[in-house]
């Protein structure tokens, strides 16, 4: 198993408990994410999408049953990412000001540093973002949507290349587990987020 592969899956059997101590007695919702590989219906952020020719798609979605304007500040809070997924961190932001397009920030999953520049920003909406790593082009979208209990977050990637081509099923079953486990995380930590803040203003 190579490094890229071992890092993430290491990322996705970390417990996601871990994730977040903003509030110890704030429970995850019993629907988690989980993967979904179907390309028929592509995310989209004004406009851009995935690499829809890629080798390898993966989706992961799960409804957040917290405010939307709390969820996007942790997900567009690229510094601060270190506090509830630091399996994907150092991360920081090279461009100052808020998330736009041509954002360029430095992350790194798993020791694997990753330059990305946010190509369309949407708030409250989407992001989408070049992820390029070890030969790999990936794309990667973030959307949200409100929906009948909460906002629906739905993380989509592609990814093209040599490196992704040589070991399809492989890469696919990595990339999944890594998405579903990043959506996972921001559920727990936005849902613990909100429940903290209602408890302080009763």
């Amino acid at each position: 198993m190579n490094t890229r592969h071992r890092g993430l899956r290491t990322l996705a059997v970390t417990a996601i408990a871990t994730a977040t101590t903003l509030c110890a007695s704030a429970l995850a919702s019993a629907h988690e994410a989980r993967p979904g590989t179907s390309t028929r219906t592509l995310q989209e952020c004004q406009g851009v999408t995935v690499d829809q020719d890629a080798p390898v798609i993966a989706r992961a979605s799960v409804v957040i049953k917290a405010p939307v304007r709390t969820i996007w500040n942790l997900h567009t809070d690229i510094d601060a990412w270190d506090a509830w997924i630091p399996e994907i961190t150092p991360a920081q932001k090279e461009t100052p000001g808020p998330l736009r397009p041509g954002t360029v920030f430095d992350w790194s999953p798993q020791g694997m540093k990753v330059t990305s520049t946010v190509a369309q920003v949407d708030r409250n909406r989407c992001t989408a973002w070049a992820a390029p790593v070890n030969g790999i082009d990936g794309v990667h979208l973030f959307t949200f949507k409100k929906v009948r209990g909460g906002v629906l977050a739905t993380t989509e990637e592609s990814w093209a290349g040599a490196p992704a081509e040589a070991d399809i099923p492989g890469n696919q079953a990595a990339l999944e587990t890594g998405l579903v486990d990043w959506v996972n995380r921001l559920k727990t930590t936005a849902e613990a987020d909100s429940d903290c803040t209602n408890r302080k203003d009763k």
